[in-house]
């Protein structure tokens, strides 16, 4: 894919994910896209990597939100940066909610890796401190 496909099409996911547009976000992703989660992170959930355009979205588009997030409370999610080179997209971004499982702030930073193919997101690779969101929802990340 050329640079500017795959940023209209980031930009188009992105716009989707933070408004829970989960047709929008189907669209966007291939039918079989893989999510890596972070290794840590995988270990509190028993996956490491989720298969299927259903699955991540079902996942993303409310399931995780839901399950880790008092959804009374305001959540944000603010990309700060994106960077594109032909079919890959790099975003760093900063979301801001309140831990269900606490109460507490949650304020973290994620760098997402994307990799795109035929106009759609085949595969999704994501970084942040984990250690920081085990402490704001008392995960046990110790395997």
């Amino acid at each position: 894919m050329e640079s500017d496909e795959t940023r209209a099409l980031m930009e188009r996911y992105y716009a989707a994910l933070t408004t829970a547009d989960r047709d929008t976000m189907l669209e966007c992703l291939d039918p079989e896209v893989t999510w890596v989660l972070p290794e840590t992170a995988a270990q509190g959930n028993a996956v490491d990597t989720m298969t299927g355009a259903n699955e991540v979205v079902e996942a993303l588009g409310g399931r995780v939100v839901r399950q880790t997030f008092d959804i009374r409370q305001p959540i944000s999610l603010e990309v700060r940066r994106m960077i594109v080179d032909g079919g890959t997209a790099v975003v760093q971004q900063r979301l801001t909610a309140t831990a269900k499982a606490t109460g507490r702030e949650y304020d973290n930073q994620y760098c997402w890796v994307y990799d795109c193919r035929d106009g759609l997101i085949a595969h999704m690779e994501e970084y942040t401190d984990t250690l920081y969101a085990a402490q704001r929802m008392s995960w046990d990340i110790d395997g």
